[in-house]
C-alpha cells in the first residue's frame, strides 16, 4: 500500500501547475546563468561559467530558493485532505498511518526532486548556445552534474522537505510554513556570517544546514585552474554534514509521526470552521 499511495502522490503532484511553472522557471534561470552574462550566481570571475565549481555552488543556492517550491509539495499533503474534509474517509480504511503518511511525503518529495532537475538541465543547455563565447566554457562533465545534483541538492531537498513537512503536520497551515522557510534562511544566513569568523569555520561548516559552508570550506583557496576542472571529494566535513542533517531530517520525519493524529473522529480545518461559524 506504501508504494501505491507513493506513486498517487507523485501522479498528483507532477500533473500540478506549481510543478511545471517551477520547471519552467528554474530552466530558464539555470539558463540564463550560463547563456547570459546578466545573470550571476556568486563569485565566478575567472571561471569557466560551466565549470565543476560553478555548477556545485550554483545548485546550492538554487537549492536554497527552491524550498520555496519543496515547500508547496509536501506541506500540502498535510494540508489538503484537512482542508477538503477527505482525510476522515481515508482513516476509515484499512491503510496504515504509516502507508499514508510517508507514502504521500515521498511521493511529493519525489515529484520535487524530479521537478529540481530542470537545474542541471538548464545549465547544460545554456552551455550549448552558439551565442556564448567558447572561451568562457569547459568540456562538459557529467560527474559535476552528477555531484551537484545528488550530493548536494537532493539532501538538503529532502531536509527542507522533512522540516517543513513536520511544520505542516503541526500547524496545519501553508502560511505558517512559509514562515518556517523564511526562518531556515536566515538560519544560513546566521552561519554563513560565522563562517567569516576565525575559529568558527569547522564548527560552522558542520552544523550549516544546506551545506555551502562545508563546500566554501574546502574550495576557499581553490585556483581558477582547480574550480575549472576539481571537485572537492565526499568525504570530511562534507560528508559529515550531509549525513547529521540527513540524521535531523528523519528525526523531524519521527515527530511528524507521532504528531500526526490518525483516526476518524478528529474534525478536519473546514469541519470546525463551519461549526464555529453556526455557534
Amino acid at each position: 500500500m506504501f508504494f501505491k499511495i507513493a506513486g498517487f502522490e507523485f501522479r498528483y503532484q507532477t500533473r500540478q501547475p506549481i510543478f511545471w511553472v517551477a520547471v519552467i522557471l528554474f530552466v530558464l534561470l539555470a539558463f540564463g546563468a550560463v547563456a547570459s552574462d546578466n545573470i550571476q550566481l556568486g563569485n565566478t570571475s575567472n571561471v569557466h561559467k560551466n565549470a565543476p565549481w560553478v555548477i556545485a555552488q550554483s545548485s546550492l543556492i538554487f537549492a536554497v530558493i527552491y524550498m520555496f517550491v519543496t515547500t508547496a509539495f509536501v506541506a500540502n499533503v498535510v494540508v489538503r485532505d484537512d482542508d477538503t474534509g477527505f482525510g476522515p474517509m481515508i482513516y476509515a480504511t484499512r491503510v496504515t498511518k504509516f502507508d499514508y503518511l510517508f507514502g504521500r511525503f515521498t511521493g511529493a518529495y519525489l515529484a520535487a526532486a524530479l521537478s529540481f532537475v530542470a537545474v542541471p538541465l538548464g545549465f547544460w543547455q545554456g552551455s550549448l548556445m552558439p551565442w556564448v563565447d567558447r572561451e568562457r566554457l569547459g568540456p562538459f562533465m557529467a560527474s559535476a552534474y552528477l555531484y551537484a545534483y545528488f550530493f548536494l541538492a537532493l539532501p538538503l531537498l529532502f531536509t527542507s522537505s522533512a522540516i517543513f513537512f513536520t511544520l505542516a503536520t503541526v500547524t496545519r497551515s501553508m502560511m505558517w510554513c512559509y514562515v518556517g522557510v523564511v526562518g531556515f534562511i536566515i538560519l544560513r544566513a546566521i552561519f554563513s556570517l560565522a563562517l567569516t569568523r576565525q575559529g568558527l569555520e569547522t564548527v560552522a561548516s558542520l552544523w550549516e544546514p544546506n551545506g555551502s559552508g562545508a563546500f566554501g570550506l574546502a574550495t576557499r583557496y581553490w585556483t581558477a585552474s582547480e574550480r575549472n576542472t576539481l571537485l572537492p571529494a565526499i568525504g570530511g566535513y562534507r560528508l559529515w554534514n550531509k549525513l547529521l542533517w540527513l540524521a535531523i531530517s528523519f528525526g523531524f520525519l519521527g515527530l511528524s509521526y507521532r504528531l500526526f493524529h490518525f483516526e476518524t473522529g478528529k474534525a478536519s480545518r473546514g469541519q470546525r470552521k463551519a461549526a464555529k461559524l453556526a455557534a
